[in-house]
C-alpha cells in the first residue's frame, strides 16, 4: 500500500501552487431552489482562470456558521440572481419585483458584514453589488424603467458604455477611463452607502460600479464572468490575489 502525504494528495488536486503555496480560496454564495444549492457555473470557472480554488458557500442564517466558514476563506464572492426584497431597506414591495429566496438574502447579508468585520475581500456582481449597498446602509430603485424613465436600456444583455473615474480601484485593474459592459438588470443603486465610492456610472447617471479600498470591497453591476475581455478577468485576479491592491 501507498502512503500518500497530505501535501502531495492536495498538490494532485492542485491545491498548492508549483511553489508549495496554498491557492487562494474564494467563496462563492449561491441561489436556493428547494433542497438544492445552486451556481452558474461561470463563477468558478473565472476563479479557477484566475488561479483560485471556488468554494461553493452554504446558505446557512446562522451567524455562528457565518463567521466560522468565512474564517477559513481568502476572498468572496456574492453573485447575481433576481431581486433583492425591499423590506431589507425600509421599503415596500412594487408589482415589479422578482425577490430573491429570504433566507439566501439573510445569508448573504451574513456574509458581507462577516467579511468586512474579517477584512476578506468581497465581490459583489450585479445583484451582489446591490446587496452590498444595502448591507451597509444604502437602498435602491426598485425598477429603472419606473423610476428613472429616461435612463437608457439596461437589460436583455445590452451592451453600453461606462465612465470610470480616475483615481479609482476599477481605472487601475482596467488601465482605462472608458469601456463597455453588459447590462442584465432593472434596479440600480439610489442612495449608496456613506462608507462606498462610485468608481463607474453610465451617461443617465446609474451607478455602474462601486468600491471601499479600506474595506476591500468592490461591486460591479454588469456581469464579468460572461465577458471574455481580458479587462474583466482582473476582478477575479484581485480576488484570487491578496497583493493585488
Amino acid at each position: 500500500m501507498i502512503i500518500i502525504k497530505i501535501k502531495e494528495f492536495l498538490k494532485v488536486y492542485k491545491i498548492f501552487d508549483n511553489n508549495n503555496m496554498r491557492k487562494t480560496i474564494v467563496g462563492i454564495t449561491c441561489d436556493i431552489k428547494g433542497k438544492f444549492y445552486e451556481s452558474e457555473i461561470l463563477y468558478s470557472k473565472k476563479v479557477i482562470s484566475a488561479g483560485g480554488i471556488p468554494f461553493y458557500l452554504p446558505m446557512t442564517t446562522e451567524k455562528k456558521n457565518i463567521s466560522k466558514i468565512v474564517s477559513a476563506v481568502d476572498s468572496i464572492l456574492i453573485t447575481g440572481s433576481r431581486d433583492i426584497d425591499p423590506l431589507f431597506y425600509g421599503e415596500k414591495k412594487t408589482k415589479h419585483i422578482n425577490p430573491l429566496d429570504k433566507n439566501r438574502t439573510i445569508s448573504e447579508l451574513l456574509y458581507i458584514m462577516s467579511g468586512i468585520k474579517l477584512k476578506k475581500k468581497i465581490l459583489g456582481i450585479c445583484g451582489g453589488m446591490q446587496l452590498i449597498n444595502v448591507a451597509l446602509g444604502g437602498n435602491l430603485h426598485q425598477d429603472i424603467n419606473s423610476c428613472l424613465p429616461s435612463a437608457i436600456e439596461h437589460r436583455n444583455g445590452v451592451k453600453h458604455k461606462i465612465s470610470i473615474s480616475n483615481d479609482s480601484l476599477l481605472s487601475k485593474l482596467f488601465n482605462a477611463s472608458k469601456s463597455n459592459v453588459n447590462s442584465y438588470h432593472h434596479q440600480s443603486i439610489n442612495v449608496l452607502a456613506k462608507f462606498l465610492k462610485v468608481s463607474a456610472i453610465t451617461s443617465d447617471g446609474i451607478i455602474e460600479a462601486f468600491e471601499d479600498k479600506k474595506r476591500k470591497v468592490i461591486g460591479v453591476q454588469w456581469h464579468p464572468e460572461l465577458s471574455r475581455k481580458k479587462q474583466d478577468l482582473e476582478f477575479f485576479y484581485w480576488l484570487t490575489n491578496q497583493n493585488k491592491y
